[in-house]
Parts: C-alpha cells; sequence; structure tokens
C-alpha cells in the first residue's frame, strides 16, 4: 500500500510539472517571457499547494529556486539574491520570533496557567465555562500558533466534555468553540496566522509599512467581535440541557522559570505594541525571545529545532511568488485578462474575498494567501484595503475539517461531525466577510 500511494504521489508530481511547463509555454497575447515563466511557477504551485503532492514548504522553496535560476536571465538588473531575501525578510523573522516565544510559554506551561486563570473565574456555569474556553482561545491563538493552541485546548475541554450527558449539544459547543476561536484570534496580531504576515510583507514590499499596532487596529475588532458572535451562535446552535460543568484543571508550580518567560512576553508585546512609538521596528524586536530564552536555558537545542522552521518557509516562498509575480509583470497581465481592474475597488474586495474564503476551505490558508494577495497588488492604487481583507478571510474559511489544523484537531478527537462542523463554520465565515469588509473600509490607509 505505501508504495502504490508513493507511486500515485510521484506521478501527480510529474503531471502537475508537466502541466506548469506546458502553460508557461502558451503563447499567451500580451504575456511577456518572463511573466510566462513565472506564470508556469504560479500554475505549480497553486496546484502543489492545492493537492499537497509534497509538502507545503517543499513547494515554498521549489518557488525560490525557480524564481531565482528562470528570471534574473529575463529582467535587466535583477539578481538571484533579491527572491533569496523573501526567506529572510522581516516579517519571517517577526513570525520566527513569535514561534520562540509561544515555544517557551508551551514548554513551562504558561499558555496552562492562563487557562486555569481565566477558567477558575467562570464558575460552572455552563455559558460561561464556554465563554472562558473560548476568551482563552483565542488569546492564546493572537501569540501562539493557532495548531498548538487547539491541541491544547481541546486536551484542557474533553474531561470536562465526558462529565456532560451524550445527548446534550453542549457538549458539541465545547469542541467546535476552541478551533473556531484559535482561527478568528490569529487574526488580531501580525504573529497570530501566517497570511497576516504575509500580507505586511508585501504590503512594505510595495511602499506600505504596517506596524504591529497599525496591523492590531484592523485585526483586534474584527477578532473580538468574532469571538462574542461565536459564543453567541453556539449557545443558539447547541443549547446547553445542563445546568453545572464541573472544571478539572491541572495545577503548575509557578517558579522562576514560568515567572521569567511570563516577563518576557510581557515585554515582547509591549515593545511590539509601542514600536511605531519608540521607533523600533517589530522584526528587531522578535530578537529578544530566542536570545532570552536560548542564553538563560528556558530553550534548548531540541527547542531550538522544534521551531515551524517549515511554517517559515512556506511564508517566504509565498513572499517570493508575490515578488515574482509583481516584478515580471504577471499579476498586472492576470489583471487585464480578468479585466478585474476596470470594477470598482469595493466589488473587486468581496470578488477577491470571496475567492480566498472558497479556496481557503480546501487549501491551506496561508497557500490562499500566497496566491490571492499578489493580484490584488497588481491593482495598482487602492490595493492596500484588499490585501488586508484577503488575509483575514484566509482565516475565517473553517467550513470542513481539512480547511485548517485546529478543525482538523477538534475533528480528530471524535466529538463532532463534519455536518457540524460545517454549519457553524458557514455562519463564521459569512459573518467574518461582513466585519472584516465593514472594518477594513473604516480606517484609512
Amino acid at each position: 500500500m505505501p508504495f502504490n500511494k508513493n507511486v500515485k504521489r510521484l506521478t501527480l508530481f510529474f503531471a502537475i510539472s508537466i502541466i506548469a511547463v506546458i502553460v508557461s509555454l502558451l503563447p499567451l497575447p500580451g504575456l511577456s517571457p518572463a511573466a510566462a515563466k513565472v506564470l508556469g511557477i504560479f500554475v505549480f504551485a497553486m496546484l502543489s499547494w492545492l493537492t499537497e503532492v509534497i509538502p507545503l514548504s517543499v513547494t515554498a522553496m521549489i518557488v525560490v529556486f525557480l524564481s531565482a535560476l528562470l528570471l534574473p536571465p529575463e529582467i535587466s538588473g535583477l539578481k538571484a539574491s533579491y527572491f533569496y531575501s523573501s526567506l529572510s525578510s522581516s516579517t519571517v523573522i517577526l513570525f520566527a520570533g513569535g514561534y520562540f516565544l509561544a515555544s517557551g510559554m508551551q514548554k513551562h506551561k504558561i499558555d496552562m496557567i492562563f487557562s486555569k486563570f481565566v477558567l477558575s473565574k467562570t464558575g460552572n456555569n455552563p455559558k460561561m465555562v464556554l465563554l472562558g474556553l473560548i476568551l482563552t482561545t483565542a488569546f492564546l491563538s493572537m501569540w501562539m500558533s493557532n495548531t498548538a493552541t487547539t491541541a491544547l485546548m481541546i486536551a484542557v475541554s474533553l474531561p470536562i466534555v465526558r462529565t456532560i450527558s451524550k445527548d446534550d449539544p453542549f457538549s458539541t459547543a465545547l469542541v467546535l468553540g476552541i478551533p473556531f476561536a484559535a482561527n478568528v484570534g490569529g487574526i488580531a496580531t501580525p504573529v497570530g496566522t501566517p497570511p497576516n504576515a504575509i500580507a505586511i510583507q508585501m504590503l512594505l514590499d510595495n511602499g506600505y509599512k504596517v506596524t504591529f499596532s497599525r496591523w492590531m487596529m484592523w485585526g483586534l475588532p474584527i477578532a473580538v467581535i468574532l469571538v462574542i458572535f461565536l459564543w453567541w451562535l453556539l449557545l443558539i446552535i447547541y443549547k446547553p440541557k445542563t445546568k453545572e460543568v464541573i472544571l478539572k484543571i491541572e495545577s503548575v508550580r509557578i517558579g522562576w522559570r514560568q515567572k521569567y518567560v511570563l516577563t518576557i512576553f510581557i515585554v515582547t508585546a509591549l515593545l511590539w505594541l509601542l514600536s511605531s512609538v519608540i521607533h523600533l521596528s517589530s522584526s528587531l524586536i522578535a530578537f529578544i525571545p530566542p536570545v532570552a530564552f536560548l542564553s538563560t536555558g528556558i530553550l534548548n537545542k531540541e527547542d531550538f529545532r522544534t521551531i515551524g522552521w517549515d511554517i517559515l518557509i512556506l511564508v517566504g516562498g509565498g513572499i517570493c511568488l508575490g515578488m515574482a509575480m509583481t516584478k515580471s509583470g504577471l499579476s498586472d497581465w492576470i489583471l487585464h485578462s480578468l479585466h478585474l481592474s476596470n470594477i470598482h475597488p469595493l466589488l473587486l474586495l468581496l470578488i477577491l474575498g470571496l475567492l480566498t474564503y472558497f479556496a481557503s476551505n480546501f487549501m491551506s490558508n496561508t497557500a490562499a494567501a500566497n496566491i490571492f494577495i499578489p493580484l490584488a497588488i497588481g491593482l495598482g492604487k487602492g490595493f492596500a484595503p484588499i490585501v488586508v481583507y484577503i488575509a483575514i478571510i484566509a482565516s475565517c474559511s473553517m467550513l470542513l475539517p481539512v480547511s485548517t489544523p485546529p478543525n482538523a484537531i477538534a475533528y480528530g478527537s471524535g466529538a463532532v461531525e463534519t455536518k457540524q462542523m460545517a454549519r457553524t463554520g458557514l455562519f463564521m465565515g459569512i459573518a467574518g466577510m461582513i466585519i472584516a469588509f465593514i472594518i477594513v473600509n473604516l480606517f484609512k490607509f
């Protein structure tokens, strides 16, 4: 069986590669040689990310390799190092700092301490317990990996679920609330989820500097409103029958390591929020967690190896694809061919948002952002709100177990069914598109 599976994957990989080569050789009107090559790279990346025929990060590396190999001969003055820089961009460094911060918090159970504190304040009222789980998950996912946050909070919630009668729909609400809160919580900060980082870097590359606090002006209100909506929605769909919920949360000893990690977390978060005031870049501040943790033994070599390097490469590869599409003129060509540049900006925002939402439900939200953000940038003037909207909508796509890793974890617990996830996820997606549309258009760029 494993052999047959590998043969199928290899066959699919070669088929995708051949399709990409054929597309790059098509005599399309108005397409320059450089843009034709990038079109082939774009098709290869899109199909590979959609099918996951090879790991997502490997596809990202191939994108960087092909861009650096094929484009410099076609574009005067362009060097291969231009594309390599995508892997060490300020946004990748910022995201790496977030990973180190999250790793320290997770290893020394700061996340568990926070969970215990919040849930100890909710009492035994089912509605308040659900709110406590949702708020805790959303807050942690602002700073930690959504996947790690969901894994932690599912472990916290399952013992509670087991105390509830099987015919009580509220048990479904407790489990579903966690992945959905993790998905929307990540919207709030630049380090919350990869699409945010991709949007910030591509905006920076095109003349729009988005600080940590400025992103939170858009992301935090959207996340807060969606969290409240999620709580209300779950209580409507899965109204609790039980009158009391029994909470059993593991106690964590608070020693100097926990205090030290919490101090670094607070300092880093405050500096990120004040970066525009103190005139320090967010990426420079991102060096604080790794230096503070690795130099004191809070994190060791093994912890260093477990940092999400594959996600960082995926983010860098997406940034590289955007650079290639913009530099070669492919983005302009696609928009001109589809006549999108003549559509009213608000309508265009909705169209690209819907396309992103659809794609993100069936592929990685990072991959979807990598595909649609460069198209938005090709619009020229007025593209910034659309870029932010696309990044946010990518995180609102939570229809199926395959839509996001948090969804997959919740589904894997066996406590929810696909139809339950799809029903709630559809309402969350619609609410996300409407709320994000309003918030993004309220703030000037």
